[in-house]
């Protein structure tokens, strides 16, 4: 069991594919020294803590008190979440910034757990792990490229494009984009978000 609620506050970082306490904040919209603050326990979860297990989907209560399960197994119900569009896996599609600020282009039901978005696959370069017309669950909300190295994300690049691609480091400050039926290519990105699943679209 992990004794204090600022090392299961940094387990929780940790599980969720935060390098650093700054990255997690970033990823948030919460001010650095704050969040490194509860983190190093200088000061304590009880007004803050709800928002960090949202985000890190974790239990409140094993946050806050250790009691329970991380991750509560209970099942969750549905409801709907927004369709953002497509994502590119080889297809150019057009550009995003945030996808939370533009208006669904349709609705599909999920599991209902925490801050979800959906995309449909265009394109071929991710056979066979995406098929074209499929959907993809992905976090709207933006987080840094260092978190998801080696993983599966969904990107924006400077010149438009939003793709889902394996995430490496490159030179020169850039990043790697990585298919199963492509070449690799080297690029500066706008935007970065956390691929959560796939699922077919009915």
């Amino acid at each position: 069991m992990i004794e204090e609620p600022k090392d299961r506050l940094k387990k929780a970082r940790e599980d969720a594919g935060y390098e650093t306490a700054t990255d997690a904040a970033k990823a948030m919209g919460v001010k650095v020294p704050t969040y490194t603050h509860h983190e190093n326990g200088t000061a304590g979860l009880s007004r803050a803590g709800e928002r960090y297990a949202r985000f890190f989907r974790v239990s409140l209560e094993w946050l806050l008190t250790g009691r329970g399960e991380m991750r509560p197994s209970a099942e969750h119900p549905t409801r709907s979440i927004p369709m953002y569009g497509v994502v590119g896996a080889g297809a150019a599609v057009e550009m995003i910034d945030d996808p939370a600020a533009h208006d669904p282009a349709g609705w599909i039901d999920v599991p209902d757990d925490g801050e979800i978005g959906a995309l449909e696959v265009r394109g071929d370069s991710q056979w066979p792990r995406f098929l074209d017309g499929e959907v993809v669950l992905f976090d709207p909300r933006p987080v840094q490229p260092s978190t998801l190295v080696g993983k599966y994300a969904i990107v924006q690049t400077m010149d438009g494009r939003r793709l889902i691609k394996i995430l490496r480091r490159a030179p020169d400050n850039k990043w790697r984009l990585e298919s199963h039926n492509a070449p690799p290519e080297d690029v500066e990105l706008v935007n970065t978000w956390r691929y959560l699943g796939v699922m077919n679209h009915a």
